[in-house]
């Protein structure tokens, strides 16, 4: 497992470094740790196969919320979690799916905690896979490239990062079986994956640059499924 660390505090990195290898010892992990002080470096030398970036808040140059934003670009999988002095700031976390916050100054017993919380996170993206059978064969996709799923009689179109996947399916089941992964119905029409929610306005939802109708008779538990869920995110 690689875990990046971005903060412009030498001392700060050294603790955490010293904590990942406390933890490595108390619970048999081999977690290999890459530190940058500069994050304009990091974004440079960026490759998707961290699992895990701890990412300062407050940084010169580029903050944290800043970097992040950048990272989700590249990068929708990875597990971002936010180090910060100052607990408001982790209002933000939710706009980058960020899992979690680690407040500073860092105690270890609340860092393991963290990392744990952050390491179910890695384990569900690795976990998170689905198979569905299209016309020109059968196809597997990560649950976290799913923007959304929307319904056409008797057919389901997957919309993700790699494109639209046709297949038939009925989407009560489909939505019983996306629940655990934090998807919500909108509408009739819609099945929408709450991590690439960028705004709601009005009956409106804006999904991964996508406006989608939010109807009346799903607005309700659609709303409160959202906060939950960012709720969840942030605590």
């Amino acid at each position: 497992m690689k875990i990046a660390i971005v903060d412009d505090e030498k001392k700060a990195t050294d603790l955490i470094e010293k904590y990942i290898d406390q933890f490595n010892m108390e619970y048999h992990f081999e977690i290999q740790t890459y530190v940058f002080h500069n994050p304009q470096d990091f974004l440079e030398k960026y490759t998707k196969d961290y699992d895990l970036v701890f990412l300062d808040v407050e940084m010169p140059g580029l903050n944290g919320i800043e970097i992040a934003k950048e990272l989700r670009r590249v990068d929708g999988n990875v597990v971002i979690m936010f180090i910060t002095n100052m607990a408001q700031y982790a209002i933000h976390g939710y706009e980058v799916e960020a899992v979690d916050y680690v407040l500073k100054p860092l105690s270890y017993a609340d860092f393991a905690m963290k990392l744990q919380k952050a390491l179910r996170y890695v384990a569900r993206n690795e976990d998170a896979n689905v198979k569905i059978s299209t016309k020109d064969g059968v196809v597997h996709l990560a649950v976290s490239d799913i923007y959304y799923i929307e319904v056409i009689r008797h057919y389901l179109i997957y919309h993700t990062a790699r494109g639209d996947y046709m297949a038939r399916g009925v989407m009560k089941e489909t939505e019983e079986q996306f629940f655990k992964y934090h998807f919500a119905r909108c509408s009739h029409g819609y099945l929408v994956n709450l991590k690439y929610v960028q705004s709601v306005t009005g009956n409106n939802v804006k999904v991964a640059g996508r406006e989608l109708v939010i109807s009346r008779s799903k607005k309700n538990e659609f709303m409160d499924q959202f906060a939950r869920y960012i709720g969840g995110m942030q605590g």
